[in-house]
């Protein structure tokens, strides 16, 4: 096997290769939408309006000047993004009055007062014209159902329960002022003991203690609240088993700076494997007697030991400081609810955000939404975003396998989409386990997340487990220590996330780069690999380790001759897109028929723009890839309408799209591609994570003589889409919405025939393009070297 010691490299879009977005074509009427039916919709919408023009004039008596919420149902066939703009033509009336989404198919809109009612009617009642406009007639039509908004409720009301109350954020900071203060001087004037919690600066959340069932039953009217629900609590639960086995205590080295990162757990024991690890500062919110440190020690000795107690290297981690922040309590001895672990983490991370990585492995049991993103995950997002810090989190454990049911989802938090999710696969199998070697443990619990979102990102060993023919649960732990200094054996998504925050915390040690977390969640994404005893369809694959199991830190950054990787790193904003033409793909990668041949990886994480009310719409902004060949560049009419950019490309094919390849190549678990395969059509899916892993070799034969048959030149094009409401609001602000990506490509030659890594820097030179190493700490370098 030839040396991996090829550094990475870093390219930039030139200047020609950023172009103007060009307008559609003509639109044409939906099969579902007529005047007819508009008409018809148009009434009975406005009689639903004038029971809220009741209501606006009843509150205005008393100085209630809280909006009115109206909750739209949409029609099935209605919910792209063209149509609901059409819907907001008819609503935003002197601003943005469609305040949120609610599931996949409805849309609350407010109602500030009877001038902006009025407004609406008016619109609405254009359907009425003898010829209403395009947008008039999909606008009503999409709609199929509307009524006066009522509060979810889903709590039984019982003696001492702590409630969590979440209001309605109508995007105004003076109506969100008003309902606030309103809010507030109901609950002191009724005798409630509230608190206001801070889950994030969008989300308008209150904690109320001890409310009676008539102060209840009062307080499901108030106008203003959007969910009523018990605040969740947190437990930790560890059946720990201890051993004796002898291992080397590791000493940090003289003179070496170790990067920190922040455990957020139970506390960590300063036993002598870990003490000398121990950074010499810490946080804490629990007296010493509150506080257990089992699960925080054993989730730090798995960080520094993990490789060493396992035999394996599976991170190439030398070592960190760990900075000790309990955040958790003994839960045998005081409860702790949402809002409190929240508003820890945040000051944990925000007095300490010069520490850039941060595990946490600790959750909910409660199963994540399959529309809306958790409360918990918003926070982590904006805590994440606020301090420029990257969060590992475990995707969460389910013990359905006790009874042999199928796994649950993934857990409320472990929907973050700033976050790097991690479940959990088996590092071997005993005789009562479920699942075979290298496989999704049983206990990890699976995607998707809220909206369809890849969740866990990745996995890594975590433990096996079974029943034996008794029935009685089996473990297959991994090892770590117990707060007495003991080897303790546990199995958890707790425990395969501190290998993967060691893995960001050495690979963000080795680059001399500026920090960021984009950066680092595209590099473990993209080293990240199916191991090949996993014969899953890639639909299953996804739903249960996300994108793989992840290299160790030296792999992830350099290459050997036969391949090159790429990153393009920058920001697209709305109005142009990025379309390189001259991608430099190897001209030596063809094989002796003409065709090109060899393997492609293309990992693209973004930033989206991410909107806390708008509910399976959370994440507001996408972008597309196309990686492709095409016949030749040709010029193109710039005096027609909407025809912006001179120079195009005749001939193109995208190659990362599935239908280019063969039907039975997805099948077939046996080749050695197997384990790398990412056969997958995103389609209009707002993913924030892609990944793309194709083989020419099996495209089907007349794919390859259409667009793989030599001479062929190649292209990279990005392009960046952005929901209605996002494309509104930026409008109203005055602002272009954009969003930063980073974009990984390699390209692989599997014949091995030539040095595809110095071909591809040559013609990134001959073609213009500013390129670089990835630079890397030379002392770190010089140690891994040693």
């Amino acid at each position: 096997m030839a040396e991996k010691n090829l550094p990475i490299k870093f390219f930039q879009k030139r200047q020609k290769d950023e172009l103007a977005t060009e307008g559609g074509g003509d639109r044409k009427m939906p099969s579902w939408a007529s005047p007819e039916i508009a008409v018809k919709k148009s009434e009975y919408v406005r009689g639903v309006l004038s029971g809220i023009s009741n209501s606006l004039a009843s509150k205005k008596k008393v100085n209630n000047y809280i909006p009115s919420v109206i909750k739209l149902k949409v029609n099935g066939d209605a919910l792209a993004k063209t149509y609901r703009k059409e819907i907001g033509n008819l609503f935003n009336v002197g601003g943005l009055n469609i305040i949120g989404v609610s599931g996949e198919d409805e849309v609350l809109i407010k109602v500030d007062d009877e001038a902006d009612l009025q407004e609406m009617v008016k619109n609405l009642d254009k359907a009425n014209n003898k010829f209403p406009t395009y947008s008039t007639v999909v606008g009503i039509s999409s709609i199929s159902d509307a009524e006066e908004f009522k509060p979810t409720i889903d709590v039984d009301l019982e003696t001492d329960q702590v409630l969590k109350i979440k209001l309605f954020n109508y995007g105004n900071s003076d109506l969100d002022s008003i309902l606030i203060r309103t809010f507030e001087k109901y609950c002191y004037d009724h005798n409630l003991n509230f608190q206001r919690t801070s889950y994030s600066g969008e989300l308008n959340i209150y904690r109320i203690n001890g409310i009676t069932t008539d102060s209840f039953d009062e307080l499901k009217s108030f106008d203003g609240v959007q969910l009523i629900t018990e605040m969740p609590s947190y437990e930790i639960t560890l059946d720990e088993l201890t051993e004796d086995h002898d291992i080397k205590i590791k000493e940090p080295k003289k003179g070496v700076e170790y990067p920190i990162v922040g455990i957020l757990d139970t506390g960590i024991a300063n036993i002598p494997h870990l003490a000398p690890w121990l950074h010499n500062e810490n946080i804490t919110y629990y007296v010493d007697e509150d506080v257990n440190k089992r699960h925080g020690t054993f989730v730090a000795g798995v960080m520094i030991y993990g490789d060493d107690l396992e035999g394996k290297n599976y991170t190439g981690f030398e070592g960190c400081k760990l900075f000790e922040a309990v955040i958790m309590p003994d839960v045998s001895k005081q409860t702790i609810y949402e809002s409190e672990l929240i508003e820890q983490i945040r000051d944990a991370v925000s007095r300490n955000n010069h520490i850039k990585i941060w595990n946490l492995s600790l959750g909910t049991d409660r199963e994540a939404d399959l529309y809306e993103f958790s409360d918990f995950a918003q926070a982590l997002d904006e805590i994440q975003d606020e301090n420029d810090v990257l969060i590992c989190k475990s995707a969460g454990n389910c013990d359905n396998f006790k009874i042999n049911a199928p796994k649950r989802r993934i857990t409320r938090s472990a929907d973050t989409v700033r976050g790097l999710v991690v479940g959990s696969l088996t590092h071997n199998k005993n005789g009562t386990d479920h699942a075979e070697i290298h496989n999704p443990s049983p206990f990890s619990r699976i995607g998707p997340g809220p909206a369809h979102l890849i969740k866990p990102d990745i996995v890594h060993m975590g433990g096996n487990a079974g029943t034996d023919l008794r029935n009685n649960v089996v473990l297959n732990p991994v090892r770590s220590f117990a707060p007495d200094g003991k080897i303790a054996r546990q199995v958890g998504t707790s425990f395969s996330t501190p290998r993967v925050s060691a893995i960001a915390a050495g690979l963000n040690e080795l680059l001399n780069e500026n920090f960021n977390p984009i950066l680092l969640k595209a590099l473990i994404i993209h080293s990240a690999k199916y191991p090949e005893e996993m014969k899953m369809a890639i639909a299953d694959k996804l739903n249960a380790v996300g994108f793989g199991i992840p290299s160790n830190i030296n792999d992830i950054l350099f290459n050997e001759p036969n391949e090159i990787t790429l990153i393009l790193q920058d920001t697209l904003e709305r109005g142009s897109f990025i379309d390189i033409l001259d991608f430099p793909f190897p001209q030596s990668m063809v094989d002796s028929e003409g065709y090109f041949y060899g393997e492609i990886t293309v990992t693209l994480v973004s930033s989206p723009i991410l909107e806390v009310s708008q509910g399976a719409e959370y994440c507001q902004s996408n972008i597309d890839v196309m990686l492709g060949s095409y016949d030749e560049k040709i010029e193109r009419d710039t005096t027609k309408p909407q025809i912006k950019n001179p120079i195009g490309a005749d001939g193109r094919q995208n190659l990362l799209h599935s239908s280019v390849y063969s039907k039975k190549s997805g099948k077939n678990m046996d080749v050695p591609f197997a384990s790398e395969r990412m056969l997958i059509s995103y389609g209009d899916k707002y993913q924030p994570v892609k990944k793309w892993c194709v083989n020419f070799d099996e495209f089907t034969d007349t794919n390859k003589e259409k667009y793989l048959k030599s001479p062929k030149n190649f292209y990279l094009k990005l392009k960046g889409l952005y929901r209605d409401f996002t494309e509104s609001k930026c409008e109203l602000q005055k602002i272009d919405p954009s969003q930063e990506f980073c974009l990984i490509v390699t390209i692989k030659d599997t014949k091995k025939k030539g040095n595809i890594y110095n071909e591809v820097t040559q013609l990134l030179d001959n073609f213009s393009f500013i390129h670089s190493n990835v630079k890397i700490k030379e002392e770190v370098r010089l140690r891994l070297g040693n």
